[in-house]
């Protein structure tokens, strides 16, 4: 897999399509670009898509410095490994916290957007910080890492039940990659998130095309993070994906590449 030092780190990453507008798709919070799998054959005959493992994630380095994995330095890392790999101007969709970095990204790219999607997410993570159940789960697991490893994080019994159309092998991949993850970019990455200061104030200054698409049976927090999403920035669309809920790129990809591409294809009329 190729790989690019950036800011000190070694990101991996991949590009797909030989030519067409290109696509930038962010992965979340412990996922890599195996989230990303289902969406490769539909765009890129179309696009030049390109995949990014965060810092931490996947198959980058990992730092052994917690305090470095702040959405802001993610978001210095993507248009970092972007300009190094020559794209001008791009696509780009961000999810979950993935979402927080894009709209990082997009407060400061200008006229450099196609346009921009946020796939469950939010503009303000702090609910994630004060639900009690949500609350519960982070420090057990990261207790648990500090105390065992991430083999045993990874052993746990989820709290959440898996939505309806989640693949059963897809639950096995997510289980082995969380024994992989690093105990410093699990629990770094997460502070990173927790203690970004969001964007509401900030993303009616987002001027491109935007989408806010999110599963309905998504936590209640990010269903009305995407929906405000979606009022806050001028000229939004929205898109809901019935029956599924925080990865409905996995869950239901079929009715997800759909949504997306139809957006996609209003903005640029390239699809």
């Amino acid at each position: 897999m190729p790989e690019a030092t950036i800011n000190g780190v070694k990101l991996n990453f991949e590009q797909h399509g030989e030519s067409g507008p290109d696509l930038v798709l962010i992965h979340g919070y412990t996922g890599d670009i195996t989230d990303w799998r289902n969406q490769l054959p539909a765009f890129s005959p179309s696009y030049r898509v390109t995949i990014i493992d965060n810092r931490g994630h996947g198959q980058s380095e990992a730092p052994t410095d917690r305090s470095t994995y702040t959405v802001t330095q993610m978001a210095d890392d993507a248009e970092a490994l972007i300009d190094e790999l020559g794209i001008g101007r791009y696509h780009l969709l961000g999810h979950s916290m993935g979402g927080a970095i894009v709209q990082e990204m997009a407060l400061r790219a200008g006229d450099r957007l196609l346009s921009l999607t946020l796939q469950s997410t939010t503009a303000d993570w702090t609910l994630a910080t004060t639900n009690a159940v949500l609350q519960m789960w982070r420090d057990t697991r990261h207790r648990i890492a500090e105390e065992q490893g991430m083999k045993a994080v990874s052993e746990l019994v989820n709290p959440f039940p898996p939505p309806p159309h989640m693949p059963q092998e897809r639950l096995d991949e997510t289980k082995a990659r969380m024994a992989r993850m690093s105990v410093d970019a699990f629990i770094g990455s997460w502070d990173g998130l927790s203690s970004w200061q969001g964007a509401l104030d900030r993303v009616s200054a987002i001027k491109v095309p935007a989408l806010a698409i999110y599963g309905n049976l998504d936590t209640g927090f990010l269903v009305e993070g995407s929906q405000r999403l979606a009022k806050s920035i001028p000229g939004a669309q929205e898109a809901m994906i019935p029956e599924t809920a925080h990865q409905p790129q996995w869950e239901r990809p079929e009715l997800f590449n759909a949504a997306l591409g139809a957006f996609l294809n209003s903005v640029s009329g390239e699809r």
